[in-house]
């Protein structure tokens, strides 16, 4: 006998709904809020210990964060790196991504394709060819000292941190703007002129009024993430360069949670509160463009020229490309030297690395962890964003849109390390730590946000008169869902699977903490190197990463095109 029968069609969709939705209820309360929970009390419990039956609860270690001179000094040297992250970030960002969006479509795609490639390779492939750079040994030292300036060497300093920082923030503010960018009418601004405007004026009280949202949430982003930052200052800097996210798993490793949770949760606070600046002073989070090429809107209508100011734009795109570029580029010739060590310039040709990659379960163990965890991590955050999209967009009520959006958007605000001293905590407790399951479940809260932003919006845009039209002729709603609904939004699924898995490829933090057994996932196994000593094999690995990456962004502008061109001859035929 069924539950629902007697009940109304309203109290039976309701039902249906909290169906759906209870399992990522749960799943959200034990790997979210739970772990959170777990910090908030260990940082509050004097031994740092997390027991319910002793609660003992005190701010002592929060009074030690603030008497401390050396805490301080941590606080205040992490606070200085984001605001110099964000500042030199959006210096070079905002230039490089008005001039590509002025641009002609062809030199804006490649331009846009220079910036998106680094922006997929991942971040240890990155920071081992800014190690490389950076060291004594590197060109830059080299350079120098060719040239009478004596040594230079930025490794394991905070200068070298602020490299690295901004290296890897770039890509994501010059999508951001460039998002907001192509997005402006210019015939507004042509009106401007037409009614006696200077350019000056024009760009000052015109442009940039319509562009600040971009503006300010990209700021805004690259400061929370500067302030969370774990892998770039532990392997650029130095002893003396700790920073929030570096300490607390420094402390953490000689057990002392309770001074580390304590910081975890000022961090989670502070970005908390950058979050709702965002909010303020956007009018939300404006993140469109991020990980995609977007066509060129209304304002590629007016042709390109130059000026001063383009010239000054197109000196600083070419700066900006060099620094995302040459790091990618500089990997491949450390991987062909004939000696044990990683030199450069390389001494001798040999390819014995590569072969070794793919022949040694150093290699191939990592390799296949990283494919199995983000597999299973993609599946699992496509299928959690499907649900919440669709219950999202099917209720009516704007706080139940709310409260849902907030659930599923709030560990993209959660430093990486807080969730991952806190997860670590639940998953011991739950037998998970070192397990595949425990892995992929981990990587799942931070992968799910960004699968749900992007299938809801899509969702959000599909036509439903097709799916009321498919249940007027008698089919059920599940079967219209899946032969509808979804494979309507099909390439927005596909996208959502595949940021899925390229943000499970590249975790280092997470799987750090909780791969406890002898299979390390690829990105913790080259980030062990780094922190070692690296091996001739770390640059083939990296080389052909690097290559995978290329190949995939080749094989989706060409599949780009034949669909784009498809469409154009149906709406020609049509």
């Amino acid at each position: 006998m069924s539950v629902t029968r007697g009940l109304s069609p309203r109290a039976q969709s309701l039902m249906a709904r909290w169906a759906l939705i209870a399992p990522i209820i749960a799943f959200y309360v034990i790997f979210f809020v739970w772990p959170i929970t777990t910090v908030v009390l260990r940082s509050l419990s004097p031994s740092g210990k997390f027991d319910l039956q002793n609660l003992v609860l005190t701010l002592d270690n929060f009074r030690q964060l603030l008497g401390d001179d050396f805490l301080l000094l941590v606080e205040m040297r992490t606070l200085r790196l984001a605001l110099f992250s964000t500042i030199i970030t959006t210096a070079l960002a905002f230039p490089t991504a008005y001039f590509i969006s002025r641009l002609n479509k062809w030199p804006a795609s490649v331009l846009l394709l220079l910036i998106l490639i680094p922006f997929w390779v991942s971040i240890v492939v990155r920071l081992f060819a800014v190690t490389s750079i950076l060291s004594p040994n590197g060109p830059l030292n080299q350079a120098s000292l060719a040239l009478g300036f004596g040594e230079f060497s930025l490794l394991y300093s905070q200068a070298g941190v602020l490299v690295g920082t901004v290296m890897y923030l770039l890509p994501y503010m010059i999508l951001i703007l460039y998002a907001g960018m192509v997005a402006v009418d210019g015939n507004l601004l042509l009106a401007a002129r037409t009614m006696g405007a200077s350019a000056s004026y024009s760009f000052f009280r015109v442009y940039l009024p319509m562009v600040s949202s971009s503006l300010l949430s990209g700021a805004l982003l690259i400061f929370i993430l500067s302030l969370s930052f774990f892998v770039v200052p532990a392997i650029l800097g130095g002893p003396r360069d700790q920073t929030i996210a570096v300490f607390i798993q420094q402390q953490i490793d000689i057990f002392r949670w309770g001074i580390a949770s304590a910081m975890g949760v000022v961090l989670l606070v502070a970005t908390a509160i950058c979050y709702v600046g965002v909010l303020k002073a956007a009018g939300g989070f404006q993140a469109g463009g991020v990980g995609s090429v977007q066509a060129k809107g209304v304002s590629a209508e007016r042709p390109f020229r130059w000026s001063p100011p383009m010239a000054v734009a197109a000196i600083c795109t070419v700066v900006t490309v060099t620094i995302l570029v040459v790091p990618v580029l500089f990997v491949f010739p450390l991987s062909i030297g004939d000696t044990g060590t990683v030199v450069f310039p390389p001494r001798g040709f040999t390819l014995k690395w590569f072969g070794e990659v793919f022949t040694s379960k150093i290699w191939l163990g990592p390799i296949l962890q990283s494919v199995v965890v983000g597999t299973g991590t993609a599946t699992l955050s496509v299928l959690i964003g499907l649900v919440l999209a669709r219950v999202t967009n099917s209720i009516k009520s704007t706080t139940g849109k709310a409260v849902i959006s907030g659930l599923a958007l709030a560990p993209i605000i959660a430093p990486a390390i807080l969730l991952a001293i806190g997860i670590f905590d639940v998953e011991l407790k739950l037998k998970l730590t070192g397990t595949t399951l425990g892995l992929v479940l981990a990587h799942t809260v931070i992968a799910a946000p960004l699968a749900f932003a992007l299938i809801t919006a899509a969702m959000a845009g599909a036509n439903r008169g097709v799916e009321e039209a498919a249940w007027t002729l008698g089919v059920s709603r599940t079967r219209t869902f899946w032969a509808v609904v979804v494979r309507g939004i099909m390439p927005s699924v596909v996208g959502a699977f595949a940021i899925a898995f390229v943000t499970s490829w590249d975790e280092v933090v997470l799987a750090l903490f909780l791969q406890t057994g002898p299979s390390k996932t690829l990105p913790v196994t080259i980030y062990k190197y780094l922190e070692s000593g690296v091996v001739p094999t770390v640059p083939a690995m990296a080389s052909l990463l690097i290559i995978s990456v290329v190949a995939i962004v080749a094989v989706r502008g060409v599949v780009s095109s034949i669909m784009a061109r498809r469409r154009a001859l149906v709406r020609e035929r049509t």
